[in-house]
């Protein structure tokens, strides 16, 4: 018998081998009858592993989940993998048409996000074009909003709450330019394209915007084409390349941009950020180090809970711990994305073998307190999802969304939190009819959306 000698193979990280479709499922609770729409969820789920040494957790081919909600019942659960040319290809089908991808080193995985503007679903994935899915999760194929971007899209582009707008940026690990900005309107029209001057072909995972700037992050995890074939991802830690957080104006360019100095650091995730009086207030999720040690997933030190106040008069930044656990995947309230928070979200992760995920955690910013929900002994929570009871709501009155890996059962659950009864038992709890493997992030589409 073969053993396989990857974390990120194994357990919940284990890829499923079918697609399935059901309807009305079964459900210990009540689900609110206020939640209309599908939750979306994205992830690695590879077809062809090939040799288990070499595969690394972000190439995966991405699998989406969706499970919809209304009526007060669990409606219905689909899982599809996204039909890029590299899935069609091991799944025998034809390549779905679309324009031609923008990155030179092979197909999109599209495995790390799944987002809804302007009518449209993407599955995304930062190194190439999004990909157009359809509710029942078929593929359309690659967009390229009408033949005007022709970069890389971030898989997490952040939607205005106010503006209706999508921002977005994409690197670019064969530039320069390395980096480069761009603004969709709240019709699905890009309107914006800007180059940005960093220095090198840093992996710039996500961002941050404010009501009036847009911040980037240019840390020191470095793409480097000399490690193809050498390691099974082709990025290192390289800490002579510095840490440094960029502060834009909206309606600026790249020569606008002012940068400020951070501590040696790796952020995947920000939490959000906001403008107050002539700082910006920034909360990331930090890690010490990124790909120094472990060649196949992002276990390097633990991952805090840390807030960085951008100080725009003093030209310097004040970093402070917010929370000491250990913990990714931090949400907000969409509905005060760049404006001031008050409660975030997060999930509980740990290194001890692979990733291994538990409880969630609500934070409150105002007392620097934080509730945890506790699931119960081999079950495992992925990324919160907040949603609003209604549009005036406040930001924890609602409910939080999270899929729930049961180790006992090797099966997964929909759990619903009521959010202003963080600590307190799930409003109800789906049962889902495939497992569903620890992926990255999801998002809810409203029933109007």
């Amino acid at each position: 018998m073969t053993t396989v000698a990857n974390p990120y193979l194994v357990g919940n990280f284990g890829p499923v081998t079918e697609e399935v479709t059901a309807f009305d499922l079964p459900v210990e609770g009540t689900v609110p009858a206020e939640l209309r729409g599908r939750l979306l969820r994205n992830g690695p789920n590879p077809i062809n592993v090939g040799d288990p040494a070499t595969y690394h957790w972000f190439v995966g081919d991405g699998m989406v989940h969706a499970i919809e909600l209304r009526d007060g019942k669990a409606a219905s659960y689909r899982n599809r993998w996204v039909r890029t040319e590299r899935a069609a290809a091991a799944l025998g089908e034809t390549t779905t048409p679309g324009p031609a991808d923008v990155f030179i080193g092979g197909s999109s995985v599209a495995n790390t996000n799944v987002v809804s503007h302007a009518g449209r679903i993407f599955a995304l994935v930062e190194t190439c074009l999004p990909t157009e899915m359809t509710p029942e999760l078929e593929t359309v194929g690659r967009y390229d909003f009408g033949g005007t971007l022709r970069s890389a899209m971030t898989a997490h582009p952040k939607m205005d709450p106010a503006t209706g707008e999508m921002l977005f940026f994409g690197y670019d690990i064969m530039g320069p330019p390395w980096l480069r900005y761009h603004v969709v309107d709240k019709t699905g029209t890009l309107t914006r394209s800007e180059d940005i001057a960093i220095q090198g072909p840093s992996m710039v995972h996500d961002f941050a915007i404010t009501e009036n700037y847009v911040l980037f992050l240019d840390l020191p995890v470095v793409y480097d084409m000399a490690l193809l074939g050498q390691q099974p991802f082709p990025a290192a830690w390289q800490p002579d390349y510095g840490a440094r957080v960029g502060v834009m104006p909206r309606d600026g360019g790249s020569d606008d941009v002012r940068w400020f100095d951070v501590e040696l650091c790796y952020v995947f995730h920000p939490l959000n950020a906001y403008e107050d009086g002539d700082r910006i207030v920034l909360d990331v999720v930090r890690h010490p180090e990124m790909f120094k040690t472990d060649l196949q997933g992002p276990r390097e030190g633990k991952p805090t809970l840390d807030r960085w106040t951008i100080d725009l008069n003093a030209g310097k930044v004040l970093e402070e711990r917010i929370d000491d656990r250990a913990q990714e995947f931090p949400r907000v309230d969409d509905r005060v994305v760049g404006r001031k928070h008050d409660i975030g979200y997060s999930a509980h992760v740990g290194w001890e073998d692979g990733i291994r995920y538990g409880t969630l955690l609500k934070h409150d910013l105002r007392t620097g307190t934080a509730v945890e929900h506790t699931f119960g002994p081999g079950r495992e929570s992925s990324e919160g999802v907040f949603v609003p009871a209604s549009d005036g709501a406040a930001e924890d009155e609602g409910w939080v969304l999270s899929v729930v890996y049961d180790e006992g059962r090797n099966g997964s659950d929909l759990v619903i939190l009521d959010a202003s009864d963080f600590g307190g038992p799930p409003v109800a709890t789906v049962t889902l009819p495939q497992r569903v493997p620890f992926g990255f992030h999801g998002n809810w589409v409203p029933a109007a959306d």
